[in-house]
């Protein structure tokens, strides 16, 4: 039997994805920050009959990772896949950002990360086998106004996994990274919710055009059972590609940035009004289909 273990699993892509496994055959060990927040998961997982095993495992502590994974490894003796998810986002420019809030999305979305990778690696190793997951993100491509911290934190953790990748070849071991859109969760809710619109900021005109966009995600965005799915299809790729893009938006995001020019990019911060902004924006990430 193939043993899972994810992070962040109390909600959104986490949970959809620890359900999806669970239900193709794989032991899951779905953990969370605390187990207090595991009522949705398994209530779900009690309706679809499916069966979890469940672990508290906090990324940012780096006893409760150890921890976790130890007791994985003596009731299983073996990780097959680790998948990544756990992560936090807020919005803000760079100038008016919580410095708090900052390391915090480094400790979990980066930190976070690879504090379970390191855990599970040697283990992996001595089997000669196993594959990480990194829930990267469209962002990590695409810096926008008002996103640059989160997008830093994906930037860094794609970075590090093709580095990764490359180190752990030779021991059979797999790294993946999946790059999704916008996708509805209680991750993206809160985001929007926190972000307070100042009509005094100086940089007013760029937060209303990130959180417009953010706004309509909310409202267009793919559900965290679509990155399951594709989280599950990217394990059994037999071309084992290290990135996988996934939602028609992420594929339109990266595309379009990278058909821009560096200063293009730059300079549609010269725009003030909406009509303008978005105008420009729908010509360089045009919508099809």
């Amino acid at each position: 039997m193939t043993i899972t273990v994810i992070t962040g699993t109390s909600s959104g892509i986490g949970k959809a994805t620890a359900l999806q496994l669970a239900s193709r055959g794989h032991k899951v060990y779905a953990t969370m920050q605390t187990l207090s927040l595991r009522h949705d998961l398994v209530a779900e997982a009690s309706a679809r009959n499916v069966s979890l095993e469940l672990l508290p495992l906090d990324v940012d502590a780096e006893e409760s990772v150890q921890a976790a994974v130890h007791e994985v490894l003596r009731r299983e003796g073996r990780i097959d896949f680790c998948i990544n998810n756990a992560g936090i986002a807020s919005m803000g420019t760079i100038e008016r950002s919580d410095s708090d809030s900052m390391h915090q999305m480094f400790e979990t979305n980066f930190f976070g990360a690879l504090r379970v990778t390191r855990a599970v690696l040697p283990s992996m190793r001595q089997q000669r086998s196993g594959t990480i997951v990194n829930i990267s993100s469209a962002a990590a491509h695409v810096a926008l106004p008002s996103f640059g911290i989160y997008s830093a934190t994906k930037s860094a953790l794609e970075s590090v996994s093709e580095a990764l990748a490359s180190e752990v070849y030779p021991f059979g071991i797999r790294v993946v990274l999946i790059e999704p859109g916008f996708v509805v969760t209680p991750i993206l809710r809160r985001g929007l919710e926190n972000f307070q619109l100042d009509p005094g900021s100086p940089y007013f005109d760029c937060e209303r055009h990130t959180y417009a966009i953010f706004a309509q995600g909310e409202q267009t965005g793919s559900d965290p059972s679509v990155v399951a799915q594709a989280i599950e299809a990217a394990l059994n790729d037999p071309a084992k590609r290290l990135r996988y893009r996934v939602t028609p938006d992420a594929e339109v995001l990266i595309t379009g940035r990278r058909r821009m020019p560096d200063e293009d990019w730059v300079a549609m911060g010269r725009h003030s009004s909406d009509e303008d902004y978005f105008g420009e924006f729908a010509v360089r990430f045009p919508v099809t289909g």
